[in-house]
């Protein structure tokens, strides 16, 4: 009994311990969390549990269900620059993997840096006071522009993978389409029924009875979704965000229940994920030359990947030092390149020789490049107050 015991105890220990480091030294939780699952499975425990694998996933699922709440459709439409935000996006996952098959490396690996995550981009914003700022909303577009283009660039490339051909890859995502359609229409049928019934959304979107009834609709929401996408042939982790872009669209207004929706998942799952990315990961990996070499690369090359807005200042209306900041701070995408990772990895197109040093690029850039922002953030608000 106590072999199972101790792991749960040292990774729920390690959950609740490392984001009050992770403020300290100013980094993502999930970096730390990736650095803690590499060295407790690699010195205190010895493999991973039946139970942690299952938890593991489901903590990825509900990421990418939150991810894909993040996403304002309607927002993006309305800001008038959606063209630029998907030019910049299309620019990136371009040329990038362009850049790579050129090298001599997997075009997929391209295309996994080019992949961009708001989960660091908005709360280094907000600890910049830039949230508001016309460049913040700017950065924020490009942001979920890109994350959108990236779950879709996923998605053909899991379905090209597993039927080889055109027509089948378009049957495939003809069926995901449906069934989200579906999805749709029924969130949309209980859109209609909160219009009529508003005490009982009320109750269930701002109460605190601790019955939780909302909560519970929305996690099993999270996983139907990763269930059409598995009845569709596609992966779990697409259809969860595909269903968390359909949610956030439909119930538009949230307040408090969107808190509640990030602490069950930020606050217990999500962490199972990241550590066990580091579960994975072979200590021995930071002792190698090569691996670490190969790592300072592929981190340098997320950022040449990420430097279109620095030729399209001037239909942003964004100077060049804010283009090389929106530049910067877009080049940490660590929860996209560690879900990409992962995915190639099951697919195939990833050998462990390139995945580990991968996860380790994701660990690299998450602290360099907003440690890199920061600073010239300030710089950047401080010509904007001489300017006034």
């Amino acid at each position: 009994m106590f072999q199972h015991h101790l792991p749960m105890f040292l990774i729920v220990c390690g959950a609740a311990v490392i984001p009050f480091g992770a403020r300290r030294l100013r980094v993502p939780s999930a970096a730390l969390e990736i650095i803690y699952g590499m060295l407790v499975f690699n010195f205190v425990l010895k493999g991973s549990p039946e139970w942690f694998v299952l938890l593991r996933e489901l903590g990825l699922i509900y990421l990418m269900f939150v991810a894909g709440m993040e996403l304002d459709i309607r927002s993006l439409l309305n800001s008038g620059r959606l063209f630029w935000y998907l030019l910049i996006s299309l620019v990136s996952f371009t040329v990038t993997p362009l850049i790579f098959v050129f090298l001599g490396f997997p075009f997929y690996l391209g295309v996994t840096l080019a992949m961009v995550s708001a989960g660091i981009v908005i709360p280094v914003l907000k600890e910049t006071a830039l949230i508001k700022k016309p460049l913040g909303q700017n950065i924020i577009g490009v942001a979920l522009t890109e994350e959108l283009v990236s779950i879709v660039v996923l998605t053909l490339i899991d379905a090209f993978h597993k039927h080889g051909t055109i027509a089948g890859t378009l049957i495939e995502l003809f069926k995901l389409v449906m069934l989200f359609a579906l999805a749709l229409a029924v969130l949309k049928g209980m859109y209609l029924l909160a219009w009529w019934n508003p005490e009982r959304v009320q109750k269930v979107m701002e109460s605190d009875d601790p019955v939780e009834e909302g909560v519970r609709i929305v996690v099993t929401v999270a996983f139907a979704g990763g269930m059409l996408a598995v009845l569709a042939g596609a992966e779990a982790i697409l259809g969860s965000f595909l269903m968390g872009v359909v949610f956030s669209s439909v119930f538009r207004s949230k307040g408090r229940f969107e808190e509640k929706i990030n602490a069950i998942g930020f606050g217990f799952l999500i962490p199972f994920f990241f550590i066990g990315v580091g579960s994975d990961l072979d200590v021995r990996l930071l002792t190698s030359w090569n691996v670490v070499l190969l790592s300072c690369f592929l981190t340098l090359m997320v950022m040449v990947g990420h430097l279109a807005p620095v030729f399209l200042t001037r239909p942003l209306g964004i100077s060049l030092q804010e283009a090389w900041g929106m530049t910067i701070l877009l080049s940490a995408p660590l929860s996209m390149i560690v879900v990409a990772g992962t995915l190639g990895g099951r697919m195939g197109l990833l050998t462990p020789e390139i995945r580990d040093p991968l996860i380790l690029t994701a660990l690299f850039s998450s602290i360099l490049y907003p440690s890199l922002f920061r600073p010239l953030a300030r710089k950047m608000a401080g010509a904007r107050a001489d300017s006034v």
